[in-house]
């Protein structure tokens, strides 16, 4: 047993982020017991166990018994999940239960079957296992030291603490727990949903339900930018025009006014210069230059009357009038300019050199 307990010390320890001197501080005694204890020189008599298992956040029993290098856990908790993945979510959670008898404080077990029991609360509408899933999260949250899967952070478990509240109904705990974990407006679409729809707190929901919005133009203007620059880099070029003209059809849905200038028009322009681009790496010249001369007209008459606010654009309330920019240059002839200096190795001198002379008159 000495062995044992020896190793478990020194793995929960490290575990923890302390040293044997900060332990040692934690539990009032001296280093050398530390080094002792972890050299199985000597053992901890029980109320210190006590208290290492206090300190450790596992059972006494753990600490004794059971190696914590998390093999055996790790093992069982991907077991379980292959249950999940074909859809035996009542089996899994029957699976976890008796898994968190053995290993009650060892996180992905922890963190797991409490992502299952969430699964099975949805699924089957039965509150209790939604009510035993808050209270495992709440511990996976105590655990978080042991996390070691980048996907897994403390803002997303508290944010399923939240849905959890939401499935059950509890609206206000639900939107107290997004509130606390709304980091950089990450919750703002559930936030303004729950207090619109559930807790008819209209105007405070309406504020997170238009920072939202804004938020989704500017975030799929970048997912379908990273489309465009992958199917360039891929030499599909008829790709990059499908997403190109996606995205053209999709932003001019934004404009309130139809015969009203707007801020994103900077935007058309850049994505009128990839089409132009991506028709000339397609040989299709004569259509290439005509896409070009509206990229630039475009570009000129935006310019002439520049806007910097949310103006023009459709459900954004008062955040009509925020200050918004990019990273396309302080014009949109300079991000036109930008775009054909990031893109040029697929467009030809002709196209170059046309687009250098429209720039230059």
């Amino acid at each position: 047993m000495v062995g044992n307990l020896a190793e478990n010390i020194r793995v929960a320890r490290k575990r923890m982020g302390l040293t044997q001197e900060e332990l040692a501080d934690r539990l009032g005694i001296t280093l050398g017991t530390i080094s002792k204890w972890e050299r199985g020189a000597s053992e901890p008599e029980l109320s210190y166990l006590m208290e290492l298992a206090d300190v450790f956040r596992i059972s006494v029993d753990a600490l004794i018994g059971f190696s914590l290098r998390g093999g055996d856990a790790d093992s069982e908790a991907e077991r379980i999940m292959e249950l999940r993945k074909v859809n035996r979510v009542e089996e899994a959670a029957e699976e976890y239960r008796k898994a968190l008898r053995r290993y009650p404080n060892h996180f992905k077990i922890v963190v797991s079957a409490a992502s299952c029991l969430e699964q099975v609360g949805i699924v089957y509408n039965r509150s209790e296992d939604t009510r035993e899933a808050i209270k495992l999260y709440r511990h996976a949250i105590e655990l978080i030291s042991q996390n070691k899967d980048p996907d897994i952070n403390e803002v997303m478990i508290r944010n399923s603490i939240a849905q959890c509240y939401s499935n059950l109904g509890d609206y206000r705990r639900a939107v107290t727990e997004y509130k606390e974990n709304n980091v950089c407006g990450l919750n703002d679409s559930v936030l303004g949903l729950t207090l619109i729809r559930n807790e008819r707190r209209d105007a405070e929901g309406i504020e997170h339900t238009e920072m939202a919005f804004v938020n989704a133009i500017f975030e799929i203007s970048v997912v379908m930018c990273g489309y465009e620059y992958y199917y360039f880099h891929m030499s599909r070029f008829e790709d990059a025009i499908r997403v190109a003209e996606w995205s053209i059809n999709h932003l001019e849905t934004l404009r309130d006014d139809p015969e009203g200038a707007f801020y994103l028009d900077k935007s058309v322009a850049i994505l009128r210069m990839m089409i132009a681009i991506a028709l000339d790496a397609l040989g299709r010249n004569r259509e290439a230059e005509e896409n070009l001369r509206e990229a630039v007209r475009m570009a000129q008459e935006f310019d002439k009357h520049p806007m910097h606010t949310l103006e023009n654009v459709i459900f954004v309330g008062s955040l009509m009038n925020a200050t918004v920019y990019d990273d396309a240059g302080p014009t949109a002839m300079d991000g036109l300019s930008q775009t054909m200096d990031e893109l040029k190795e697929y467009a030809s001198e002709e196209l170059q050199k046309i687009f250098h002379k429209l720039h230059t008159e």
